[in-house]
This record gives structure tokens, C-alpha cells and sequence, in this order.
């Protein structure tokens, strides 16, 4: 498996509202493989691969969790935070300020010479150093100006390390379905906007499609770190894509997800069923704010989600794939399958 277009789009800036890089990246290695693709207003690329069979949507996003400039206070800058971030992950770090050219700016943070903090500030009470005199600064950057981590990508022999795994694996694992299935589905695909300030790219599509099923492709929290009790293991790097069946926003639909697990099975494809209240994913709106909608959530396990690097396990990556293509070129064996109470 080549990591190169992974790296590409991790490496990519895309903000909520700001994803245009990473959209333009999505579209140039797919557009070949599909018959018609459409923008919408909010930024949503919208594809679609024609064929026989049931309505199939694949979503994954685009935006990755950031910043952007709220104003000045000097020499220094302010933010507010774009997605949920723990500030304690923010405090000290580096990060880039893409304003009329990329600025390199740090987290400014209290020498412990002067004494240890009680806690790191909220990100809004956050000051942004560039190291530029006022004028410079405000010749360069502006409010609104989106704020990333810096771009981070390298691997290991089993593992992946990178800024914005969240979703820039679930776009990866998409692109390379779509290039090796030969899908038996009419099939859409959407690399959807804005999901980490409140699903709002999602929620656009949900209406403006009429799909009979949904799988929406992820990277999700991997709680596997020593010490975790086993109640909050959910899932686990090395194990497999995750199939949940309910987060803090979803019920899936059981018979789909569970026809996902019977297929993954069937094929000696690793995953791992998990059932949690915490996280979401644009499976949620897509499921219903269209109306009523079968739907599904695939995910890569990642650790050290929302934070400046983060890491995946290449073969769950690999598995993650090879579930979806089985699922366009087998579709009746997921979406004929059904769970039933036991006599």
C-alpha cells in the first residue's frame, strides 16, 4: 500500500470553511474514476460513479480540527478554536498562520521558572507569538486568517504518524476503494465539509441527496494506552477497522453494521464492533435529516486524535479498505443480512 496521496492530503491545510486545498487534492486523484462531480455552495464535493443496484453514499471529511484569527493585541495574536481541542494540547506548541503568507507562530507559554501553572488557559485566553513587530503583522495576517498545526508526516514499518489523520485517512481509504472496486451499487461518494464544528457539511448533503444507504468513513479515538481500564477500551490500534454501533449522536443501523461485521468475516478481513457514548460522525445527520436513511460508521482506530500529530496502524488502514471494496462488489450479502432476537 503507497502512502504518498495519504501524506499529500495530511499534509494539506483545510480548516472547517477553509478546505478548499484539501477538496482540490480529493478531486484530482478521483475525477477519472467517476462520471459527474458537483460543488455545492458550502464547499461539499459531491461524486457519483454510475451503476446498478442500491444508492450507496460514502462520506468522509474534509476539514480537520484548527484555528482562526479572532485579532490583535500588539504584537501578538488571538484565535478561537475551530473543532473541540484540549487546550493542555495547544499550550506551547507550534503552529501556522496562513495569512498573505504562511507565518510561523508558538502557543506562548509560562517558563516553569516563573512557577508551575495550575492549568493551560482556554484557547481564547491563548496568545499567539510570531516574533514580528505589530506593523509586520498586520501587513501579513488578518482576522479570519485560518490557523493549523504544521504539516507532519512520517512512517514507521507498522504505523503512520500525521497532522489531520481525522478524516484525512477516511478520504485515503475511500479514493483507494474507489480505485480498486468494480462497485455493483450506484454509487456517491462525498468529501464533506465542516463535520468538526457541528456536522453542518453533512447536514447540507443529507438533504439534497435521496440514497438509500450510508457508510461514513473515519478515523476514531483509539483508547488502547496502558493503563486505560478495560470498560474504556473501545477501539483498538492493530485490531481492524471499527463498526460502531451507537456514539454519543448515533444508533446505527444493526442489520447494516452487523451485515458489515458477517462480511468482514466472511472475507478474514480484521475489524472490531464496538459500542460507545462518546464521539460522533456525520452518520448521524446523514441517517435521518434527509429522512430516514440505513447508516453505518467505518472507522480507522487513531490515537492521540485533535491533537497536533496523530497515529494509525497501516494495516488497519489496509483492512479499512479492503472492507469497503467487499462491500460495493458484494453489497447484497451486507444489505440482505439481518439480526433477530433469539426464539
Amino acid at each position: 500500500m503507497r502512502l504518498e496521496f495519504l501524506k499529500r492530503l495530511c499534509e494539506a491545510p483545510g480548516v472547517p470553511g477553509a478546505e478548499e486545498p484539501v477538496r482540490e487534492l480529493f478531486q484530482a486523484e478521483v475525477a477519472a474514476l467517476v462520471d459527474e462531480i458537483k460543488t455545492d455552495a458550502l464547499g461539499n464535493l459531491l461524486l457519483h460513479k454510475k451503476g446498478p443496484g442500491p444508492r450507496v453514499l460514502l462520506d468522509a471529511h474534509l476539514d480537520e480540527v484548527g484555528f482562526m484569527v479572532a485579532g490583535f493585541e500588539g504584537p501578538f495574536l488571538r484565535v478561537v478554536p475551530l473543532g473541540g481541542m484540549e487546550s493542555r494540547l495547544v499550550y506551547g506548541q507550534r503552529l501556522l498562520v496562513w495569512g498573505r503568507r504562511k507565518v510561523t507562530a508558538v502557543v506562548a507559554s509560562r517558563p516553569p521558572h516563573l512557577g508551575k501553572e495550575e492549568k493551560a488557559p482556554a484557547i481564547e485566553e491563548m496568545l499567539l507569538d510570531t516574533g514580528l513587530p505589530e506593523s509586520e503583522l498586520r501587513g501579513v495576517v488578518a482576522v479570519g486568517d485560518p490557523v493549523t498545526f504544521p504539516p507532519f508526516f512520517e512512517e514507521t514499518s507498522e504505523a503512520v504518524w500525521a497532522k489531520a489523520l481525522d478524516d484525512r485517512v477516511g478520504l485515503f481509504v475511500m479514493a483507494e476503494a474507489l480505485k480498486r472496486a468494480n462497485p455493483r451499487v450506484d454509487l456517491y461518494l462525498s468529501a464533506s465539509v465542516q463535520e468538526e464544528t457541528g456536522l453542518r457539511g453533512a447536514q447540507a448533503l443529507a438533504q439534497a441527496l435521496a440514497v438509500e444507504v450510508v457508510v461514513a468513513l473515519e478515523g476514531t479515538l483509539a483508547s488502547d494506552l496502558p493503563g486505560t481500564p478495560a470498560h474504556e477500551r473501545l477501539a483498538c490500534c492493530g485490531q481492524g477497522p471499527e463498526l460502531r454501533l451507537s456514539d454519543a449522536r448515533f444508533l446505527a443501523d444493526r442489520h447494516l453494521t452487523l451485515g458489515l461485521a458477517a462480511l468482514a468475516e466472511k472475507h478474514q478481513i480484521p475489524h472490531q464492533v464496538v459500542v460507545k457514548k462518546k464521539g460522533g460522525t456525520n452518520a448521524s445527520v446523514l441517517q435521518v435529516a434527509g429522512g430516514a436513511v440505513r447508516a453505518a460508521a467505518l472507522s480507522v482506530p487513531v490515537r492521540y486524535l485533535h491533537a497536533p500529530v496523530s497515529l494509525a496502524y497501516k494495516k488497519d488502514i489496509a483492512a479499512a479498505i479492503e472492507l469497503v471494496v467487499a462491500f460495493l462488489e458484494h453489497p447484497e450479502d451486507v444489505l440482505a443480512y439481518r439480526w433477530t432476537y433469539p426464539a
